[in-house]
């Protein structure tokens, strides 16, 4: 399923847009299609309440303002939108802070209880309340939101098919994130900082899982194949 973009306004100025918003999909592997809208009672007609368009574009007064459609928690029932206003010319840096922060600001972590259990107590956590889970030594440990830390003994790849794989993905070898509680993604996708504000480094793999996840949130389907 490929993610539909509507454009209108300025011609000139779309052209620099898309250049930036076809570079940054393409980078990321997420398939897309842009259409170019020239006449505003068409764009408002057949185009911006139309289910199949995630992202629509206008071009005015040397900005770039966007209505970003995102289905709440992966499922295609609750449908929420962001908008804001992009300067021109556009940058990847920019489009990516604005992508990120209307997703984080429209989700909430969907409610889920995982039971934690060592030698020493057994603990009910709430999805919402981990942040990551890391592995040291033999044992693996939940951080969470609070600051707080739980070692158990079970593996990380046990530990992930207790939980849903659409929103705690592995980011790098030892480290698993829940999407939700991510603050901030580094310009080369190779760090990701959590709300805590602690730092944890993502891989290739781990870019792809993140990706996913995002386009997950944006049309409520997985888009890839992997």
């Amino acid at each position: 399923m490929k993610n539909k973009i509507a454009l209108y306004g300025d011609a000139e100025k779309l052209n620099q847009a898309e250049d930036v918003l076809s570079e940054y999909m393409n980078e990321n592997d997420i398939p897309f299609e842009i259409h170019r809208i020239s006449d505003s009672e068409q764009f408002l007609r057949e185009f911006l309440l139309r289910d199949d368009y995630m992202l629509f574009m206008v071009s005015e007064k040397g900005t770039l303002r966007y209505l970003l459609k995102i289905y709440k928690n992966f499922d295609r029932q609750t449908v929420r939108y962001a908008y804001g206003k992009l300067k021109l010319p556009l940058t990847q840096k920019e489009l990516k802070k604005h992508m990120h922060e209307a997703v984080k600001s429209t989700h909430t972590c969907p409610y889920g209880i995982y039971a934690a259990k060592n030698a020493k107590m057994s603990r009910l956590i709430q999805h919402s309340d981990i942040e990551c889970i890391y592995k040291e030594k033999n044992k693996s440990v939940f951080y969470l939101s609070s600051g707080e830390t739980m070692e158990v003994t079970n593996s990380l790849s046990g530990i992930l098919t207790e939980l849903d794989a659409n929103y705690f993905i592995k980011c790098s070898k030892g480290y698993i994130v829940n999407f939700f509680n991510i603050e901030q993604v580094s310009d080369d996708y190779k760090t990701l900082t959590m709300k805590s504000g602690v730092e944890i480094p993502m891989s290739r793999i781990g870019q792809k899982e993140f990706f996913r996840s995002l386009s997950l949130s944006i049309t409520g389907v997985n888009a890839f194949n992997y």
